[in-house]
């Protein structure tokens, strides 16, 4: 399913919403030098969102179907973590719990024997379906005061706020 003009927003909008969340905090990279407060974390790599200060980040089960709905060949775990921002191991409770809920399916990978892809059942592709469909009439809705101009010009000054990273996929 090919994303459409508003889901593309909101998705930089979310990485807009990531990078002001660490520039409110005052987090330094991991290469500055000087002195750092004991409880200041460091900035994870490039694209991974660490735990929050409460615990770890709730994953919303929907987003990890909707991510490998875009992929029919499957994707590996630590792959599906980057999309979604997040550390590998913080992903794992919510892989199992799809699996459990037979959302999806572990197979080993045909190029690498000793790793393993996620994909979709049956009853995963028909949720993500529906998620999609959801997600793309409440992004709808959120961007219903904009023309397609407007949302032209919004798209192009999220990329500038962005810089060098690519467009969401």
């Amino acid at each position: 399913m090919e994303k459409n003009t508003d889901i593309e927003l909101f998705e930089k909008l979310r990485k807009v919403a990531h990078r002001m969340r660490w520039m409110r905090h005052d987090h330094k990279r991991p290469e500055e030098d000087g002195p750092r407060h004991p409880d200041m974390h460091r900035m994870p790599p490039e694209g991974m969102m660490p735990e929050a200060h409460h615990g770890p980040r709730r994953l919303p089960r929907e987003r990890i179907l909707t991510i490998l709905n875009e992929r029919e060949e499957g994707i590996r775990q630590r792959e599906l973590a980057e999309k979604l921002m997040i550390n590998p191991s913080s992903i794992s409770e919510a892989i199992d719990k799809l699996e459990a809920d037979r959302y999806i399916e572990r197979n080993v990978d045909p190029s690498d024997r000793r790793a393993t892809l996620i994909t979709l059942t049956e009853k995963g592709k028909a949720r993500a379906y529906e998620v999609e469909d959801e997600r793309a009439e409440a992004f709808s809705r959120f961007f219903a005061n904009l023309n397609e101009e407007e949302k032209k010009t919004l798209s192009e000054l999220l990329q500038k706020l962005l810089g060098n990273e690519t467009d969401p996929e």
